[in-house]
């Protein structure tokens, strides 16, 4: 089923994951350096250290915990599988750098992007890149619903908080990207947070067994908006999570 998950989300990317098993932001995690490589498990794609070759697709991706594969027990996760799907429909060899981190926000992720060299390198570099994260951000939000402040007569109101935030997150990643290669053909692809209201067991207990399919699906989608909206004014591709794996 893992895999299966695996191989639907990798082809939405190429239409436009990689499993995990269900879990909440990981508040208490710290993330990785994110200017340190990780080696691609996957045997199709061009090793990240190979000398760069004209002929070649660079791809790089950038993602918190779900995307690193901290929460799938050893799995390949869904941008290593994209790398081999995407040599294997393009027909070119594809060199891949995984600059996904155990941790980390989309507003840790574009103070990165301005300031940390070796991502700006590899961004400006890149034709190919996948950005996946966003769920941490959400912390704050779930704290206030915990202690029954979120506000708004839908108590949604720190939620849409956070939606603005990920919003001036996302269109600042992105106005970097559009910089950083200055014109170049480039695939961007933004994949948005699904509702993890529904299964991870810690959100469960906080927020109630009906968040999920009420509230969650609200903010699951507040977001999904907000992260489309930017993609599309940056001529980028939004790849729904939400509907690919909750329906």
């Amino acid at each position: 089923m893992r895999f299966v998950v695996a191989l639907a989300v990798s082809a939405v990317l190429l239409g436009g994951c990689g499993t995990a098993t269900p879990s909440g932001p990981e508040r208490s995690r710290t993330a990785a350096p994110t200017d340190a490589a990780v080696a691609s498990p996957s045997a199709s794609a061009t090793p990240s250290n190979a000398s760069p070759d004209p002929g070649n697709l660079t791809y790089v991706a950038f993602g918190d915990s779900w995307s690193f594969g901290a929460h799938c027990h050893g799995c390949n996760p869904f941008p290593g599988l994209y790398a081999a799907s995407l040599k294997a429909t393009n027909g070119r060899p594809v060199t891949f750098l995984n600059l996904t981190t155990n941790g980390g926000s989309a507003a840790s992720l574009l103070a990165d992007f301005k300031s940390t060299q070796t991502i700006r390198d590899a961004v400006a570099a890149a034709d190919v890149v996948i950005i996946s994260t966003g769920g941490n951000d959400l912390g704050p939000a779930f704290d206030a619903t915990v202690a029954g402040n979120c506000g708004g007569a839908d108590k949604l109101d720190c939620f849409r908080t956070v939606a603005e935030s990920l919003r001036v997150s996302f269109e600042g990643i992105l106005t970097e990207i559009d910089g950083l290669r200055a014109g170049r053909p480039t695939a961007v692809r933004l994949v948005t947070i699904s509702n993890e209201f529904l299964a991870d067991p810690d959100l469960i207990d906080a927020l109630g067994v009906d968040f999920g399919r009420t509230r969650g699906v609200a903010v699951t989608k507040m977001n999904r908006d907000v992260e489309c909206l930017v993609a599309a004014a940056h001529h980028a591709k939004c790849v729904d999570l939400g509907a690919a794996l909750n329906g």
